[in-house]
């Protein structure tokens, strides 16, 4: 062994590898390279002088890593540590897996082997017959507690499907369907492209698994955004499900051990609102834009913001409470209009197939017709070629066949509170045309724009923090600490410089609404918005419950009005766009579809990303995550 030395004269206490001198006379012809970088430099110096490991006299950092650079080129080396442990394992170096009984009786080795079920317990080895066992779980095991929401066969919309067919009904395993559709960027850049994977999943299974990625199916794929011509993509997905509840397909049940003919139905879809608008039919967008109170829909049109405002929430309050005579704090007028009717499913289907029937299919020359006739002037009504669902029998029979995605209203609703609480540029809701806004209807004067010379001034509102209260707001969500996973580290997502919060996903949206927003503003802020707030807050806890009591629904939802005429007095016209006002009708669908977590999307958007990580081509995405998901899917099975 070559036990040389190089002594450093600047530290003659340091031993340094025989190879240490070579390399850093290596490093120094490159100085000028980092002229713009000299740390880099000097950290390449410390690894040009510093040995492999303590006690290594032959190979200094940085020249280790360059003789593995050298050897990896043109030889026969394993090229990753995968291939490596493959090779280890060939020479004995492994694990073998052993079944165990699902009583911890015995382990599947030996002489139980080749054994599919326990010699003692009689339990099954394989998992496919728990699976099977759990399609009839909704019947079976589900505990009925009366007046009491905690799983959709609870709801008056899965009674409403078995009062209507029973045949379908008396066989507990015939499928429950919701399905779910949204689109993600399969690429970035300039280079963008577009999938639409359609998503299933199944009621009957328990609360806990009904909605695990596991149980969650890839039914259908369409490559770039289908836009309003998504039902003739959906042609051969409804083929299907005509076929699943006209006829039903033979199946084996591994539970029973017997053939049955399996049907299903789908219940609703869950999407977020402009694919809730072009799969119903109804405008979602602009003038009278509420799919579920349509042509009632209380709305004015700002002129300054060019926007409209869905205020007029006292429509839905009691007939004699008072904020229905009130008029300064709210636009100006008494209302004592009763609130709209909303929307079933046989109301929806009527309404899309009368559109249908009377003018085919829309044309440029009959479109402003058929928007005048429909929705009013300003209205808009999707192309539609094809009622896609004339052809299911039971789904004019849905209660509500369109629920309204809980996770993208929440997400809308708290990023326009924050943005305009701390008066983000962009984001807020009250800024100059807002004010216009106000004087063009005389409400709020005391927030009117102040023109003293060439100098405009916006006085302070309520709604907004000061400089001071701000700080105070981010530096209480940026100092937050829980446990890890909880949510996103909030640190990285707030600027304390620029006042304001950055990069939040849904989830954080959902812990900052549901936990944290009225920790940030509970000792500042005007008192009276700052307690409408944390009553908004408290609403959107609520409704999120496991399991919701019937009897307390009606008082949420009232409390909800009121809390929404609150916001009204204390936040500008414009604050009021069509995610503000969707919140007071997700009571009604908790009341009729049980609770929330078994239709928001946010088991969809997780299993989207799975599968946006299956690209491995960006020339064929889509074949990609098909073969993937193919080749999981019959692992599973087997």
């Amino acid at each position: 062994m070559d036990t040389s030395y190089v002594v450093d004269s600047t530290n003659m206490n340091t031993e340094m590898p025989a190879d240490a001198a070579e390399t850093v006379e290596m490093v120094e012809v490159v100085e000028e390279n980092f002229i713009v970088n000299p740390e880099k430099f000097r950290e390449l110096i410390e690894d040009a002088e510093k040995p492999l490991y303590k006690g290594c006299h032959n190979f200094t950092k940085l020249f280790a890593i360059i003789q593995l650079l050298n050897w990896k080129k043109g030889n026969e080396m394993y090229s990753s540590t995968y291939e490596a442990k493959k090779a280890f394992k060939a020479m004995g170096s492994g694990y073998t897996k052993i079944h165990e009984c699902v009583s911890n009786y015995i382990l599947y080795k030996n002489e139980y082997t080749d054994m599919a079920t326990c010699p003692t317990y009689g339990k099954s080895r394989w998992k496919s017959k728990t699976t099977a066992k759990n399609l009839t779980w909704h019947v079976t095991d589900r505990k009925v507690d009366i007046g009491v929401l905690s799983h959709p066969a609870d709801s008056p919309a899965w009674a409403a499907i078995d009062d209507k067919y029973p045949d379908f009904a008396s066989e507990p395993r015939n499928l429950r369907l919701g399905i779910s559709a949204d689109g993600f960027d399969v690429n970035r850049g300039n280079r963008n492209h577009s999938v639409w994977p359609i998503l299933t999943v199944i009621y009957n299974l328990p609360p806990w698994l009904c909605m695990k990625r596991k149980f969650i199916m890839l039914l259908l794929l369409v490559s770039g955004t289908p836009g309003n011509d998504i039902d003739v993509f959906l042609a051969p997905f409804i083929n299907d499900l005509q076929l699943l509840f006209d006829i039903g397909v033979e199946t084996y049940d591994a539970y029973a051990q017997e053939q049955f003919k399996l049907r299903a139905v789908m219940l609703w879809t869950t999407n977020y609102y402009p694919a809730l608008g072009t799969l119903s039919g109804c405008p979602y967008s602009g003038f009278q834009g509420c799919v579920v109170c349509g042509e009632e829909t209380h709305c004015i049109r700002l002129p300054e913001s060019n926007k409209q405002s869905y205020d007029g929430h006292k429509r839905f309050l009691s007939y004699d409470h008072p904020f229905r005579r009130q008029k300064k704090a709210f636009n100006g007028q008494q209302d004592f209009s009763p609130s709209p009717e909303p929307m079933n499913g046989e109301e929806i289907y009527n309404r899309v197939n009368f559109i249908i029937n009377k003018w085919g299919k829309v044309s440029k020359g009959n479109e402003e017709e058929i928007q005048q006739s429909t929705t009013g002037s300003g209205g808009k009504i999707n192309k539609k070629r094809e009622n896609h669902t004339k052809r299911l029998g039971y789904w004019r029979d849905n209660l509500i066949p369109h629920c309204i995605d809980f996770m993208h209203v929440e997400k809308n609703v708290v990023e326009s509170l924050t943005g305009t609480v701390l008066n983000v540029p962009g984001k807020t809701k009250d800024g100059y045309k807002a004010r216009l806004d106000l004087v063009h209807y005389g409400l709020k004067p005391e927030l009117h724009l102040k023109i003293e010379g060439n100098n405009t001034t916006l006085p302070a509102a309520g709604c907004t923090l000061t400089k001071e209260e701000k700080n105070k707001f981010c530096e209480t969500l940026y100092n937050l600490r829980v446990p890890q996973g909880y949510y996103s580290n909030f640190s990285s997502l707030v600027s304390l410089k620029d006042r304001k919060l950055i990069g939040l996903k849904s989830h954080d949206y959902h812990m900052l609404m549901q936990q944290f927003l009225p920790i940030a503003i509970r000792s500042i802020m005007h008192p009276p918005t700052r307690v409408t707030i944390t009553r908004f807050c408290f609403f959107f806890k609520s409704i999120c419950s496991k399991e919701i009591k019937l009897d307390k629904l009606d008082k949420l939802q009232e409390e909800l009005c009121v809390t929404l005429c609150l916001l009204e007095k204390h936040f500008p016209s414009s604050f009021f766009d069509v995610m503000i006002h969707l919140t007071v009708h997700l009571t009604r669908e908790v009341k009729l579809y049980g609770p929330i977590f078994s239709r928001w999307m946010y088991p969809f958007e997780r299993f989207m990303k799975v599968i946006k990580g299956h690209v491995r081509n960006k020339n064929t995405p889509e074949g990609c995550i098909v073969e993937e998901n193919v080749a999981e899917e019959t692992i599973e099975f087997f």
